[in-house]
């Protein structure tokens, strides 16, 4: 078992993770999750601009994007 999961870690737990995901839209609504992420993305880039200022969102995204360019 140990094995099966060092070799499909990241399998199991985004298949758990989705699994909680439809359990709560399934329990608390569409609605309500969808809400419930919005707050978590403002907390998240509010601390970043708490901490950096609009320049941290700056970097995160061209680090999300970063890649070759011509």
């Amino acid at each position: 078992m140990k094995e099966f999961f060092e070799n499909h870690k990241w399998a199991v737990i985004l298949s758990i993770l989705a699994l909680l995901i439809v359990l709560m839209i399934y329990l608390i609504g569409w609605w309500t999750l969808l809400a419930i992420v919005f707050v978590v993305i403002a907390i998240f880039f509010g601390r970043m601009m708490d901490r950096g200022g609009f320049e941290a969102v700056k970097d995160f995204f061209r680090n999300i994007f970063r890649g070759k360019r011509a």
